[in-house]
């Protein structure tokens, strides 16, 4: 599942380095951000002071580092939508059982990607909120950003898909340079459950989860 682990160290390596990139640019400092904007906004503060702080223990402490990634990633991550987006037709033809195990398991790989991008993170990015996206209703949401690098060259274009979810925004797909990360899980899964159904999906997923945390002999 090489190309699962390719897409999925990407996209959430890039993730990362937007939500580390810090308060906004001067220019934009003032501006009024809704709340959606305003958890980036939080979580790229406290981020930022945990890499400040912590970078040692990051590269030293792997359970600090698995730790930091449930706590900041699960909160503000709708699991069970994303399951359901990346899966599609196979989300509604699978058990209650099979889903639950799909989105436990795409879960762990998602956080164990964003803890390993961890290493790899540096401060020198500014981030500008562009105007938030609403739906009619209000509980749909597209936050985008323009991620601005200190040594110049063309802003990078990210958008944060996010809906209401019992009174709280969580985030359900994230869109670099217009890719989606929900459509490239898409297609890499499909892949697999062609060639071993829901079941052999599930099964690869934790084969890839587990060899990750196995000790080395």
């Amino acid at each position: 599942m090489q190309t699962t682990r390719n897409i999925s160290y990407i996209a959430v390596f890039t993730l990362l380095l937007v939500l580390l990139a810090g308060p906004p640019l001067p220019s934009v400092a003032s501006q009024h951000l809704d709340e959606p904007q305003q958890i980036v906004q939080d979580i790229s503060v406290r981020l930022k002071e945990i890499l400040r702080n912590d970078r040692q223990r990051l590269k030293d402490d792997p359970e600090y580092v698995q730790s930091l990634a449930r706590e900041i990633l699960l909160p503000y991550v709708d699991f069970d939508k994303v399951s359901s987006l990346v899966l599609g037709k196979t989300w509604r033809r699978a058990t209650d059982e099979q889903r639950e195990q799909f989105s436990y398991q795409f879960q762990r790989l998602l956080v164990r990607t964003y803890s390993t991008a961890f290493h790899e993170m540096n401060d020198d990015w500014d981030i500008r909120f562009l105007p938030l996206r609403k739906n009619d209703t209000g509980d749909k949401v597209v936050v985008r950003i323009q991620v601005l690098r200190a040594s110049g060259g063309q802003p990078l274009d990210v958008l944060y898909r996010m809906h209401l979810q019992d009174s709280h925004w969580k985030a359900y797909d994230v869109q670099i340079e217009g890719i989606s990360l929900v459509t490239s899980y898409r297609s890499t899964f499909a892949k697999e459950v062609r060639n071993g159904g829901i079941k052999g999906l599930i099964e690869r997923i934790t084969e890839l989860n587990d060899s990750r945390v196995r000790p080395s002999a």
